[in-house]
C-alpha cells in the first residue's frame, strides 16, 4: 500500500495520507491489510506511461465527473513508484503528497498491492470542504507540490477534473473581469501578470483536463461557444505560465465521466455564464473578430438581390443572427460594426450608398431583437470583388469590438 518516503511505517500498521491541515485525512491500510486480493489487475484500461502525477479535483454540488477518468494514470504512477499529489479544487485548496513504494516484487501479491494503492487514492475524502471554487489557486498548489520531484527524470503530469466554472480567486466568473476574459484572454493574462498573480508553472510538463464545461444543477449548462472560449482562456493561461501544450484541443481537453454529484455536497455559487457564439470554423467569437454573412455561408439567409437592400428572407436572417444577439445581450458593453458590401456591377457611387442601406437593414434586425441602437455602427463599404461569385460579394459583415 502507499507509503510516503517522509513517513515509512512497519507493515501491518495503518498509514495516513493527510491533506495539508488534516481536513481530508483518511486512514489507509498498507499492503497485507486488504481483505481480498484480486487474481488479476484490470487490463481493459489503456496503459499510461510513467509520470509523476498531480490531480486537481473536488467532489461538490453543481459539478460532474469523478476520479474514474484518471485511473489509468494513477495506475501508472503506482506501478512505477512515482510521486503523487492530490489537491482539492474548493475555495481553500488543500493538498497531500507522497511517493508510492511497493513492497512486493511480482505476481499476484504485487497486483494486489497496486490495486490497493489505486483504491486508496479513490477512497480519499475528495469532498470539497469549503464553499466556492478557487481553481487557479489549486493549480498553483499542484505546481508547487510537484517541485519536490523537479528534475527527477520522469515528466510531471497535471490532471484537472473540473467544470472550470471557478468562483473565487483571480479567475472568478462571478466577476465581470473574468467573464470578459472569455472575449480577450490575452488582455486578462496581461493583467494577472501585472498584478503578480501569474507565476511560472515550472513544475508542470503536461496537462490533461477532463470535464471542462460539464456542469450539474443548480449550475446552468454552458453553450458550445462558452465551452470553447473557456478552453482558449485556460490554454492561454498555461502557455503564458510556460507550459508547452499539444496543438490539438482534444489532446488536452477530454470528456469527463458524466457522473453527477452525490447528495448533500458543498454548494458552489451558480454562475450565469455568458453565452458566446461560434464562427463557421467552430471558434468562439471574440473582440476584433469578423463574422461574415453571405448567401453561401448562411444558406440564403442573407441574400441580397441586385440593386436591393431588402433581404429575401428576414425571418431566416433573424435566426442566423440569434447567437450573436445572445452574446451581445450577455456582454452589455460590447459594440459592433455592421459593414455592407455590393458586387462590382453598376455605378461606384450608387453601390456605396446601396452597401450602406444593406448594413442598415441588418442593423434594424439587431435593434428589433433587443440590441441597443447606440451599440451598432452601420457602414457602407461599397463594391467588393473578394469572391468570384457576385452573390457572395453582396454581403454584410459584423465586427465585434469595444
Amino acid at each position: 500500500m502507499t507509503m510516503c518516503k517522509e513517513e515509512k511505517m512497519n507493515r501491518g500498521k495503518k498509514a495516513k495520507l493527510v491533506w495539508g491541515v488534516l481536513i481530508f485525512g483518511l486512514s489507509l491500510c498498507i499492503a497485507g491489510c486488504s481483505s481480498s486480493e484480486p487474481a488479476e489487475m484490470d487490463t481493459s484500461m489503456e496503459a499510461a506511461p510513467a509520470r509523476n502525477l498531480a490531480i486537481v479535483y473536488a467532489s461538490r454540488a453543481n459539478s460532474s465527473g469523478d476520479l474514474s477518468v484518471a485511473e489509468p494514470y494513477i495506475k501508472a504512477a503506482v506501478e512505477n513508484e512515482c510521486y503523487f499529489v492530490g489537491v482539492s479544487s474548493d475555495g481553500r485548496p488543500q493538498s497531500f503528497s507522497g511517493s508510492f513504494e511497493l513492497s512486493q516484487e511480482n505476481g499476484r501479491r504485487r497486483n494486489a498491492e497496486i490495486h490497493d494503492n489505486i483504491e486508496s487514492i479513490k477512497r480519499m475524502n475528495w469532498t470539497a470542504q469549503s464553499e466556492e471554487s478557487d481553481l487557479f489557486a489549486a493549480i498553483c498548489k499542484a505546481n508547487d507540490q510537484l517541485g519536490a520531484v523537479s528534475g527527477s527524470g520522469a515528466p510531471n503530469l497535471l490532471i484537472i477534473i473540473d467544470s472550470g466554472v471557478s468562483t473565487a480567486g483571480p479567475i472568478n466568473f462571478i466577476e465581470e473581469s473574468s467573464r470578459r476574459a472569455l472575449l480577450d484572454p490575452e488582455k486578462f493574462i496581461a493583467v494577472l501578470r501585472e498584478n503578480g498573480d501569474l507565476a511560472k508553472f515550472d513544475n508542470i510538463d503536461e496537462v490533461m483536463w477532463f470535464g471542462l464545461g460539464e456542469t450539474s444543477e443548480p449550475q446552468g449548462s454552458l453553450n458550445k461557444g462558452t465551452k470553447a472560449a473557456m478552453q482558449e482562456l485556460y490554454r492561454a493561461l498555461f502557455e503564458a505560465a510556460g507550459v508547452t501544450l499539444p496543438e490539438e484541443d482534444n489532446e488536452m481537453f477530454k470528456p469527463g465521466s458524466g457522473i453527477g454529484p452525490a447528495d448533500d455536497l458543498p454548494l458552489v455559487t451558480p454562475v450565469d455564464m455568458p453565452r458566446i457564439s461560434l464562427d463557421e470554423e467552430g471558434r468562439p467569437i471574440r473582440l476584433g473578430d469578423n463574422v461574415e454573412f453571405n448567401e453561401k455561408a448562411h444558406e440564403g439567409a442573407f441574400t441580397f438581390e441586385r440593386n436591393s437592400s431588402d433581404l429575401a428572407n428576414a425571418d431566416a436572417a433573424r435566426q442566423a443572427l440569434q447567437d450573436y444577439v445572445d452574446q451581445l445581450t450577455d456582454f452589455p458593453e460590447l459594440q459592433i460594426t455592421v459593414n455592407g458590401y455590393t458586387d462590382t456591377a453598376g455605378n461606384e457611387e450608387y453601390n456605396l450608398e446601396l452597401s450602406k442601406q444593406r448594413a442598415n437593414t441588418v442593423k434594424a434586425l439587431l435593434v428589433d431583437a433587443g440590441v441597443s441602437e447606440g451599440r451598432i455602427t452601420a457602414v457602407g463599404m461599397g463594391e467588393s470583388d473578394t469572391y468570384q461569385d457576385d452573390a457572395q460579394n453582396r454581403r454584410v459583415e459584423i465586427v465585434f469590438g469595444e
